[in-house]
């Protein structure tokens, strides 16, 4: 799972108001999490302030049992 999603899933955001937010479709969405695609520059940018997130690694896979990485 990458760390967007566990981001958005703290926030009690789902994909779709996710996808609002940044202006973007769900399953755009769906694919920055999934990894399958990567988003712009502008759209992470986007996607740290309405995550409320400040480190550099956004895109970072996170290992599941280490839930204390965010």
């Amino acid at each position: 799972m990458l760390k967007i999603t566990k981001l958005r899933i703290k926030n009690n955001l789902t994909q779709e108001k996710l996808a609002t937010y940044i202006g973007k479709s769900r399953s755009t969405v769906s694919q920055y999490e999934t990894g399958k695609v990567n988003p712009s520059y502008r759209t992470i940018l986007k996607l740290k302030k309405i995550l409320n997130y400040f480190g550099d690694d956004l895109l970072l896979e996170v290992d599941n049992e280490k839930d204390n990485v965010l």
